[in-house]
């Protein structure tokens, strides 16, 4: 079996009944609070496939397409910007897992 790195087997994340350009973020992050409040941009660094970034000057970025639903995020924000809300749940949304 051929080692992936992280970033190799993030690129494989799919969700279930969506392809990746149809994907409705299931995480919404109200990055102005990020980058106007936060003392500690905690997300940047304990999201482990990386959806939380920061650029050059410090400002909180973020991107869902490669999270893998591990919840880290919504425990570590104490500020509030983060909020999970899974779209059309009825017809089974959500990070498709290769192993249960």
């Amino acid at each position: 079996m051929e080692k992936l790195s992280i970033a190799e087997r993030l690129g494989k994340v799919s969700y279930l009944n969506q392809t990746k350009t149809e994907a409705k973020p299931h995480i919404i992050v109200d990055t102005d609070i990020c980058n106007s409040t936060c003392p500690h941009h905690c997300t940047t660094y304990v999201c482990p496939a990386n959806c939380y970034t920061k650029d050059e000057n410090g400002k909180v970025h973020f991107q869902f397409e490669d999270c893998i639903e591990c919840g880290t995020c919504m425990f570590a924000c104490d500020q509030g910007a983060v909020d999970w809300n899974y779209p059309d749940p009825e017809i089974g949304r959500g990070v498709k897992w290769n192993f249960g």
